[in-house]
């Protein structure tokens, strides 16, 4: 009777199964029949900006649309994020991102979006440090013990700025000011763009961020760079020491920065775009403006790209706990 019953559920769902099957072929075979939007979370200017445009430059060629890049900045990466993991699945909306993907759930209350649940990691395209930086206007310290010896002085630590609550500066802003045994003023701006202007401006005394954002900065003297993540020293400021070498604990990744489409995307339309960002960045062309702007070539495919973040949600959590950080 069972085995009978089983059958013939079998057999009425065989159509269904079959016919969703030839319709995600047949969409991944049309597929892309029109432009893909590449929202990027932050504003125009900033790190992940300059690297999802350069991104697209090379895609609208491999996929031969036009690809658009749709900047939708605000409560640390959350409100563009949250555009993406409720568009339809279908590839034409994808989400550049970093890793204040999962870290803004870990600092913000009600967040309306599971990053791990309800958006697709599809391939890593960059990876890179961030470098602290002090604002030359508030700060004469030329290595990061000065700095140590300006926040002991201040006796409450010191104004420190970030691209969002919950970001990736945020958190290493704050354990940093915790490896120093001070408390910090921690400062959010809308994106790593005004923050560091910010920075040069003198609104706050230090920064960690990315080196596209930084660089007009320095170039100028209004900023001077102390310090980087990682566990090597960037091949473009090779005399500037990371923070892991100098005895500071908690700073020894370096970030990524890959793009994710909705739960329920075809699948053959994830590895289509998997293919092709992974393609992007291997391009030599690609590479070299990579190099320049500080940045390394990512390129993992969608099973390591994944574990990566899963594994990064998880690390920035025991993270958040040690620095004492709750969700407001």
């Amino acid at each position: 009777m069972a085995r009978t019953l089983a059958r013939a559920l079998l057999h009425t769902m065989l159509p269904f199964i079959a016919c969703s099957a030839f319709l995600s072929a047949a969409f991944a075979d049309t597929y892309p029949s029109r432009p893909v939007r590449i929202v990027v979370p932050y504003p125009a200017g900033g790190g992940s900006d300059a690297m999802s445009r350069l991104a697209a430059e090379h895609l609208q060629v491999s996929l031969k649309q036009p690809i658009v890049v749709d900047n939708k900045p605000g409560a640390g990466s959350v409100i563009g994020s949250d555009f993406v993991a409720k568009s339809a699945p279908d590839g034409y909306t994808v989400l550049f991102n970093i890793p204040s993907l999962v870290q803004a759930p870990l600092l913000q209350k009600g967040v309306p979006f599971d990053p791990v649940r309800d958006l697709v990691p599809v391939t890593s395209f960059v990876s890179a440090p961030v470098w602290l930086a002090v604002s030359v206007s508030r700060s004469k310290a030329t290595n990061v013990e000065g700095l140590r010896a300006e926040a002991q002085a201040s006796g409450r630590g010191l104004e420190y700025g970030s691209w969002g609550n919950g970001t990736t500066n945020h958190l290493f802003g704050a354990l940093l000011m915790k490896r120093m045994n001070m408390q910090g003023v921690h400062v959010p701006y809308k994106g790593s763009a005004p923050g560091t202007l910010a920075l040069a401006s003198g609104e706050i005394v230090f920064m960690l961020a990315d080196y596209v954002s930084l660089r007009p900065h320095v170039e100028t003297g209004r900023v001077r760079i102390l310090a980087s993540t990682g566990t090597r020293r960037h091949p473009l400021t090779p005399a500037v020491p990371t923070l892991s070498e100098l005895g500071y604990a908690g700073f020894e990744s370096v970030g990524w920065g890959g793009f994710f489409v909705p739960r329920g995307t075809p699948p053959p339309v994830v590895a289509q775009l998997e293919q092709a960002v992974a393609t992007a960045a291997r391009d030599p062309a690609v590479m070299v403006k990579m190099a320049g702007l500080g940045y390394e070539p990512g390129g993992k495919l969608q099973p390591e790209f994944a574990s990566e973040v899963r594994q990064d949600a998880e690390r920035w959590r025991r993270t958040f706990e040690e620095v004492g950080f709750q969700a407001e």
